[in-house]
C-alpha cells in the first residue's frame, strides 16, 4: 500500500512539472460559444397572396406558416414531427385510450395588442375555458370551418350537424386542466391537436372582431397589419417561452420566382425558394452551397379527376392517364431531380410507406390499350379535356409536358390558369373536372393522407375532391384510424392505398422535397419533414442586424 502511495505521489509530481515546463505558445484550442443576437427584420416572400388569419377557415401552406406564428396548440411537432408541448405542459391517456387529460401551463398570455390597437381580452392568461370554446368554435356548422378533423371526439358529430348543443368530449375540470372524450381510441389524437385549424382563441376576440383582419393568439408574434403586399408581425414581448430573437416577420408577395431569387441575392429576403433555373448553380457555388437546406417533406403533387364528370367516371381512362405520363422526364428535365416520383400517395418517410407498391410507370401503349378499352381506340371520340391549375412557373412548365404526353395517345388537352384562391374554390365547388393540387401532412400519420383524401365522408364538404366513394375502401380506412396496434394499421393502411391507386382518382406525379436558401446572417432555422409551415421562427436570429 505504501509503495502505491510513492508510485502515485512521484507521477503527480511528474505531471505537473510537465504542465509548468509547456511550451507557452501552443495553446489548448477553445470552441466558440455562439450567443444569440435579439433584434433585426426577417423578411420571407410568398408567390400567392392568398392568406387566412383565422385558424378555422386554414386551408393551404401559407396561411398554416403565418398563423403558427401568432397562435399556439395544445402541442406543437419537434423538427422530427413529434409531438411536443406547447399550451398544454403534460398529458395522460386512460388505459382504454378513450379519455385524454391535458395539464395547462399557467403563464400563457394572450396578446394584449393586434394590429396596434388593445385586443377585447387585454391580454389575459389563457384558461381550460378558452380550449374549450376553441373547439366548440371549430366544430360549429359555419361555413369552411375546418372541423371534420375532430370528429373522433364524442359527440362531435351530432354537435356540427346541430342535432345537440353541446359539445360533450372537451370539458374543463379545472382552470388548467382539460379532458378530451373521444367516441373511439384514435391512435394519432395528440398529433390532430397540433394541427393549425386547433390553435387556441379567445370568445372575447372573436365576439368583438374578425379574426381574418385582426388576428389575435398567444403566439411569439402579434399581429400589427398589412402594409402594401406586407403582412407584418412583431415579438411578443411577454411570450411565455421568451421573447424571439427577432424583433419583426414581414411576409412579402411576389409572383414571380426570379424576381423573388434575385432580391434574395440583393440581400432583402433572408430565406429563398430556389428556382430550377438556379439550383445546378447554387449546388456548384462554393459560397451558396453551404446555405442550402433540402430536406424530404410529407407531401405529394396530383392531378385530380372529378369522379362524376365524364370522361372521368371511367376507371380505364383513369388509369390511361396515369400510364401516358413520364413522370421521370418531369422530375429530371423539370424539377432537377428535386422531387421523387410518387408510386401512390403516401410519401418516403411516413408510417405505412410501401416501397413494394408499384404505382404506374410510363407505358403508352398500355395506355392506348385501356382507352381502347374504355371506347376511344386512337383517342378517337375522347372529348377534349381541360387540365386547371393555380399559376406557377413549375405548374406551367409541367403542364406542357402533360399536355404533350397526352398527344401522343390521341387525346387533345388545354390549360387553364387561375389564381390559387379562384382555383381552390373552383376544386373545392366541383366546378373543376381535371385540376392540379398538392397536399402536406397535417399531422404526421397516414390517417392525415388517406382517410382525409378518399373517405367518402369527406366529399363535398372536405378534401375527397375527385369524389371517391368505395365501400370497401371506407371499411379498410374506418378499421384502420381506430386500430390501436401500429403493425396491424400499417398493413390496413398498405391494403387501402393499393386500392386507391389502382381505382386512380389522381394522376400520381412526384412526392415533394424541400429546398430553402437563406441568407449567411441566418442562425437557428432548420427544416423538417412537414416543410416550411413548420419553421420555428421565434428560435431564428440574425448574426448581422438587418433593418
Amino acid at each position: 500500500m505504501m509503495f502505491f502511495r510513492r508510485m502515485m505521489f512521484f507521477l503527480l509530481a511528474i505531471s505537473l512539472f510537465q504542465a509548468g515546463c509547456s511550451n507557452s505558445s501552443v495553446e489548448t484550442p477553445v470552441a466558440k460559444v455562439v450567443v444569440p443576437k435579439q433584434g433585426g427584420v426577417y423578411r420571407r416572400a410568398f408567390a400567392d397572396s392568398y392568406i387566412v388569419l383565422d385558424p378555422a377557415l386554414i386551408k393551404d401552406s401559407n396561411s398554416h406558416e403565418v398563423c403558427r406564428q401568432l397562435y399556439d396548440g395544445l402541442i406543437e411537432f419537434d423538427e422530427n414531427a413529434r409531438p411536443a408541448p406547447a399550451i398544454a405542459e403534460s398529458w395522460e391517456i386512460s388505459q382504454d385510450k378513450l379519455v385524454y387529460l391535458f395539464k395547462l401551463r399557467e403563464d400563457v398570455h394572450f396578446h394584449a395588442f393586434s394590429g396596434g390597437k388593445p385586443t377585447a381580452n387585454g391580454g389575459r392568461i389563457l384558461t381550460a375555458e378558452d380550449v374549450v370554446y376553441t373547439f366548440n368554435r371549430l366544430l360549429k356548422s359555419e361555413k369552411d370551418h375546418q372541423g371534420a378533423f375532430f370528429n373522433v371526439i364524442k359527440g362531435a358529430a351530432d354537435y356540427a350537424a346541430e342535432k345537440t348543443e353541446s359539445l360533450p368530449g372537451v370539458t374543463a375540470v379545472s382552470s388548467f386542466t382539460v379532458k378530451f372524450e373521444l367516441e373511439k381510441p384514435f391512435a394519432p389524437f395528440v398529433s390532430l391537436l397540433g394541427m393549425c385549424n386547433a390553435f387556441i382563441v379567445a370568445r372575447e376576440d372573436v365576439a368583438s372582431g374578425d379574426l381574418s383582419t385582426n388576428p389575435v393568439g398567444t403566439g411569439p408574434f402579434t399581429w400589427s397589419g398589412r402594409q402594401k403586399d406586407s403582412l407584418i408581425l412583431t415579438a411578443n414581448d411577454r411570450y411565455y417561452r421568451k421573447r424571439p430573437w427577432l424583433d419583426r416577420i414581414e411576409f412579402l408577395v411576389v409572383a414571380d420566382e426570379a424576381a423573388r431569387f434575385e432580391m434574395f441575392r440583393k440581400g432583402e429576403l433572408m430565406h429563398v425558394d430556389v428556382p430550377d433555373s438556379e439550383y445546378r448553380n447554387v449546388k456548384q457555388n462554393s459560397e451558396l452551397a453551404p446555405l442550402l437546406l433540402e430536406t424530404s417533406r410529407w407531401g405529394t403533387n396530383y392531378l385530380g379527376m372529378n369522379m362524376k364528370k365524364p370522361p372521368f367516371d371511367s376507371k380505364l381512362v383513369r388509369q390511361a392517364l396515369n400510364f401516358a405520363i413520364d413522370r421521370q422526364v418531369i422530375v429530371q428535365l423539370v424539377l432537377n431531380d428535386r422531387a421523387r416520383i410518387a408510386n401512390g400517395v403516401l410519401p418516403p418517410g411516413i408510417t405505412g410507406f410501401d416501397p413494394k407498391l408499384e404505382g404506374y410507370g410510363y407505358d403508352p401503349q398500355k395506355a392506348r390499350e385501356l382507352l381502347a378499352q374504355a371506347g376511344f381506340p386512337n383517342g378517337k371520340g375522347f372529348p377534349e379535356i381541360e387540365l386547371q391549375y393555380n399559376k406557377d412557373v413549375i405548374h406551367t412548365r409541367i403542364g406542357e409536358f402533360i399536355l404533350a404526353n397526352f398527344g401522343d395517345i390521341g387525346i387533345k388537352c388545354r390549360i387553364r390558369e387561375l389564381d390559387f384562391g379562384p382555383h381552390l374554390q373552383s376544386v373545392e365547388s366541383g366546378e373543376a373536372a381535371f385540376f392540379r393540387m398538392g397536399w402536406t401532412v397535417d399531422y404526421p400519420d397516414p390517417d392525415s393522407f388517406l382517410y382525409t383524401l378518399f373517405h367518402s365522408s369527406n366529399i363535398g364538404h372536405s378534401y375527397n375532391f375527385p369524389g371517391l366513394n368505395n365501400p370497401e375502401l371506407d371499411k379498410l380506412l374506418d378499421q384502420a384510424r381506430f386500430e390501436t396496434e401500429n403493425e396491424k394499421r400499417v398493413g390496413l393502411y398498405r391494403q387501402a392505398e393499393r386500392l386507391i391507386v389502382d381505382e386512380a382518382p389522381w394522376v400520381f406525379l412526384y412526392f415533394y422535397t424541400t429546398h430553402l436558401l437563406r441568407q449567411p446572417q441566418v442562425n437557428g432555422i432548420t427544416l423538417g419533414p412537414m416543410g416550411q409551415p413548420f419553421i420555428n421562427y421565434r428560435l431564428i436570429w440574425l448574426d448581422d442586424m438587418v433593418k
